[in-house]
């Protein structure tokens, strides 16, 4: 799917990334400059280990996404802002518009920017969609890979644009 890096790494870097790494392809694609509001249960700081953890019902909103999991990890918090890897797990799902990710867990890697969806990840926009077991995200390079599951498939469903339709 032509836009599924853009979706993943768009909606999760958007909900927890304000303060984080230098600008990424889809950061410069214009990715809002707004504030970013987490809520949750349960928030945990720990200066020592350099995480924070947000616990229970957790969400992320900037601008138009937003951003659910049961919890959501920010790893390596330094005093400069920056993020090493950020963790969402437990019934993820990434809004945007029609965009809608969704998955057991999704993870980011500042050092090789990369997104990494799995448990039953799937990516939907609009009537499209895409499956496997994961799903990678390579920012920088704005590519994608997805790897199927046990029988080794993937799953991708394109609906052709109505003529005229732009």
């Amino acid at each position: 799917m032509k836009h599924c890096w853009k979706l993943c790494a768009g909606l999760l870097l958007a909900s927890t990334l304000a303060v984080a790494a230098p600008p990424t392809p889809t950061q410069s694609e214009g990715v809002s400059k707004e504030p970013v509001e987490i809520t949750a249960d349960r928030m945990e700081a720990d200066d020592v280990a350099k995480t924070v953890v947000f616990i229970g019902h957790a969400v992320a909103r900037q601008a138009d996404v937003t951003l659910y999991a049961d919890r959501l990890m920010i790893y390596n918090v330094a005093k400069g802002g920056d993020v090493d890897r950020i963790v969402a797990e437990g019934g993820v799902r990434i809004v945007q518009g029609t965009r809608i990710a969704t998955g057991g867990k999704a993870e980011y890697f500042r050092n090789e920017d990369r997104i990494v969806l799995t448990g039953s990840p799937k990516v939907v926009d609009g009537t499209n969609s895409v499956q496997g077991h994961e799903i990678s995200l390579f920012l920088k390079e704005n590519r994608s890979v997805v790897k199927g599951g046990q029988d080794g498939r993937v799953n991708a469903v394109f609906k052709p644009k109505e003529e005229g339709a732009r």
